[in-house]
């Protein structure tokens, strides 16, 4: 399989096992959610829902769709991963596209998180806090990955910016080295090394810890994880990494194939990675 590569989201796509056809689809895929999610797009649905905070608003049936599938996600992990970090990432100078980032001597603030409880949606008419900022970021990437994997014919792989899902089997790089091969199902890592810019001097980064409304301070530079879909593989390495300490305790509970590296190199397994990767494969 020759892979493709193309750019949607702001990271890069790589599309191995797609037919020129398959291919146009998958890539409108990927640009559709980008135009109804992106929190850098004036003309975006979020942009205009955020917008709208405080009031009823009646969204499109894919914007329920996500936005319900975000708060299922928060509460499986018990607030840890939800939709409400967008004014804390903006207010730590996430504020444009990555590419547009540079060093900003404006210090960095803390902004209110964590009020995913506070939203209510019934069929598509939501209601969210005045000032609520939403983000869907933390599942829209994952899950496009996972549609975009279903449209391919055969034996192939979808990749978009750390989040993989396969059909057949594909041999994937880790970080701090070392391979492993994902046989079915996503898998995914999530960390502070790959997006992360600088302001007032200190380094900033996309993973808010919904208790400070700040980046959150972990001992992990990269969480990977594997899962079913490679939805539930982000959430799980997100989840793990904002645990901090307790996050390799919080995979084993679950289950859940993980690798988790510090910022020195050193890397720690969870029971099942460990278990399947001797086979060798991850699952």
């Amino acid at each position: 399989m020759t892979p493709t590569v193309f750019r949607s989201m702001g990271c890069r796509v790589v599309v191995a096992g797609a037919p020129r056809a398959t291919l146009t689809a998958i890539r409108r895929r990927f640009d559709e959610a980008d135009r109804r999610f992106s929190r850098f797009r004036p003309d975006s649905e979020l942009r205009w829902v955020n917008a709208r905070s405080g009031r009823p608003t009646l969204v499109s049936a894919p914007f329920a769709a996500t936005l319900a599938m975000a708060l299922e996600m928060a509460a499986a992990t018990d607030g840890l991963v939800e939709p409400t970090v967008g004014a804390a990432i903006e207010a730590a100078g996430y504020d444009r596209d990555f590419g547009a980032l540079g060093d900003d001597l404006r210090p960095a603030v803390a902004a209110p998180a964590g009020r995913w409880r506070e939203i209510a949606l019934s069929g598509r008419t939501l209601t969210m806090p005045h000032g609520c900022i939403l983000d869907l970021n933390g599942v829209v990437k994952a899950a496009t990955v996972d549609e975009a994997v279903l449209l391919l014919p055969g034996p192939g792989f979808i990749s978009a910016g750390g989040d993989v899902a396969t059909r057949g089997g594909v041999d994937l790089a880790l970080p701090a080295g070392g391979s492993v091969r994902l046989v079915e199902g996503g898998i995914a890592t999530s960390g502070c090394t790959a997006r992360r810019w600088r302001r007032g001097g200190v380094w900033q980064h996309h993973l808010i810890d919904p208790a400070t409304g700040a980046p959150a301070r972990s001992p992990w530079a990269d969480v990977t994880a594997c899962g079913a879909t490679c939805l539930a593989a982000d959430v799980a390495a997100k989840a793990a990494f904002l645990l901090g300490r307790a996050g390799p305790g919080w995979l084993d509970e679950r289950g859940i194939p993980g690798r988790l590296v510090t910022a020195s190199g050193r890397t720690r397994l969870t029971s099942r990675w460990d278990a399947l990767v001797s086979e060798p494969a991850c699952t």
